[in-house]
């Protein structure tokens, strides 16, 4: 499988964003035969229930169907290669949203979908997470997609892995904060689920107003692809790149080894309610939010300035 990982920066302008996405299949595909065209988590620009981007709303979200997937699946019949629209901001028409990201092939029909089962921040409010996770048969074998969040849950991709997913693909954002733990992270889930991982990442700063502060999210690329020996192919942490990568399935390493030496009965209490299942997350994160400290992939701005907030 031939894999082009796209690392894309947000743009304000979604149509210029869109026009960016486009582009980057249209240049990637015809320098050779792509398979598989991966783009980070939000494709289209920061979603507008983060800090700032409310002016968004009714831009960055849209149905699926619809025209923004249309054209995605008319550009994937054309150029005979599939598409993996790291995820969207998902209409659900009934005031609700979802973190969805879509595979799309070569025909140009849907042919696979995982929403975000681990909400984060303001998700919290506003999406409907997944109940349940599951794996896609395609041509390439098994594959699996966990969406940003849903990586730092150990269980998910240890559940891909076991429902057979051989390659499991994350789009996702690496926070400047946290680039030399997600890498090694990466590197050592694909170790130990033996499987490849695809991680593709945006790069830059966004910045808004939450309340009277400016909160600052940054983004820190190094998208990758790691195989159980180790990572092969990882972007830089400044600016928009694609890597183009061929990986075939993973030949059983230790990884399996630890997989057969499982002990399932031993681990119930995994099976018991989370701990916040009797809590009202949403009604704390909006309490937390409201009060100036509430939990947020971005963070604040020490000592914000008239100056600082009339940035671009």
């Amino acid at each position: 499988m031939r894999v082009a990982v796209v690392q894309t920066q947000w743009v304000d302008d979604h149509e210029e964003g869109l026009r960016n996405a486009y582009q980057a299949i249209e240049d990637v595909c015809g320098g050779g035969d792509i398979d598989l065209v991966c783009f980070p988590e939000f494709l289209l620009g920061p979603p507008w229930y983060m800090p700032g981007q409310d002016g968004l709303k009714g831009r960055t979200d849209t149905p699926i169907p619809g025209p923004v997937v249309d054209g995605f699946q008319s550009l994937a019949r054309e150029l005979r290669t599939h598409i993996l629209l790291g995820s969207l901001v998902e209409d659900l028409q009934d005031g609700m949203y979802r973190n969805t990201s879509l595979l799309i092939g070569r025909q140009g029909a849907i042919v696979g979908r995982a929403v975000k089962a681990h909400a984060f921040g303001n998700e919290m409010v506003v999406c409907r997470q997944a109940d349940s996770l599951g794996v896609l048969t395609t041509e390439f074998g098994r594959i699996g997609i966990a969406v940003c969040s849903d990586f730092w849950m150990p269980e998910v991709i240890r559940l891909l892995a076991l429902a057979g997913a051989r390659t499991i693909f994350v789009p996702g954002g690496t926070l400047g904060q946290n680039q030399p733990l997600m890498v090694n992270a990466l590197r050592t889930a694909a170790y130990l689920n033996d499987v490849n991982i695809v991680y593709a990442s945006s790069v830059g700063v966004v910045r808004g107003k939450r309340g009277d502060r400016l909160v600052e999210i940054h983004f820190a690329g190094t998208s990758l692809v790691a195989r159980p020996a180790g990572v092969i192919a990882q972007a830089g942490s400044d600016k928009p790149e694609t890597l183009v990568v061929d990986i075939d399935e993973p030949a059983p390493g230790d990884g399996r080894r630890w997989q057969q030496l499982r002990r399932p009965a031993a681990y119930r209490t995994l099976l018991t309610p989370y701990v916040g299942a009797d809590r009202d997350l949403a009604a704390e994160l909006r309490d937390s939010l409201t009060s100036g400290d509430g939990p947020d992939r971005s963070r604040p701005v020490p000592a914000p300035s008239a100056h600082e907030g009339t940035r671009p």
